[in-house]
Formats: C-alpha cells, sequence, structure tokens
C-alpha cells in the first residue's frame, strides 16, 4: 500500500479538521502507511482537547486513535504550535513528534500520496 501524507489545515474548532482526522484513520485502517501533518490551525489537534459537554464525544481521541489503534504517524510543525501554546511541550499524546521544515520536508520527501485537507 501507498506511503500517504495528510496536510490538515483546520483545527479542532472546525468540522473540516476533524473530518480530516476521519480521512486519515480510514486510510490507515484501509491498510495505507499513513502520516498526519498538523499546521497552522491544526496544529490545535496536537493539544489537549475536551468539548465533550457540547459535542457529546472527545474530539481530540481521534488522534489518539490513529496513533495507538491505526499506527499512524502524527507530525506537528513545531513553529505552528509555539503560536499556539508559546511552548512546544504541551502535547495530547507523547506520540505525536513536533518537527521542524527540514524534517517536514525530508519526511515529505518520502511519500508517495500527499492529500491536503
Amino acid at each position: 500500500m501507498a506511503r500517504m501524507l495528510v496536510m490538515l489545515r483546520e483545527g479542532p474548532a472546525s468540522e473540516r479538521g476533524w473530518l480530516g482526522l476521519r480521512f486519515a484513520l480510514a486510510l490507515s485502517l484501509g491498510g495505507h502507511d499513513v502520516t498526519v501533518y498538523l499546521f497552522a490551525d491544526s496544529s490545535g489537534w496536537a493539544l489537549p482537547v475536551d468539548a465533550r459537554a457540547w459535542l457529546g464525544g472527545d474530539p481530540g481521541g481521534e488522534i489518539d486513535g490513529l496513533i495507538d489503534d491505526a499506527g499512524a504517524t502524527v507530525l506537528v510543525d513545531g513553529d505552528s504550535l509555539r503560536a499556539v501554546t508559546g511552548d512546544s511541550t504541551d502535547r495530547r499524546h507523547h506520540g505525536i513528534e513536533v518537527v521542524d521544515e527540514r524534517d517536514f520536508v525530508r519526511r515529505y520527501g518520502e511519500m508517495d500520496q500527499v492529500v491536503v485537507v
């Protein structure tokens, strides 16, 4: 199966971001080797998110499922994360890797297909 890079730009405040995570999960469960890259507003997915009171669910649980259940790699742009938190160490899941531009470009070049959501 293909090595897929799913690039998300929409954060937890957007349904589009959530659908992008579900898309990545479906690709992974379908047998693809999936890497998710969070940048810009989507870097908010790397943070602890708790919206159960109004959504009836845990939107950040999609990240946990991608890493723990589907075996996907989740990367977050360090500059975007620092812009949101002021600190790149506060992440929802220990498996989320903070990357710089050089590391992202290297990984991008290793992919068979790229999808931007």
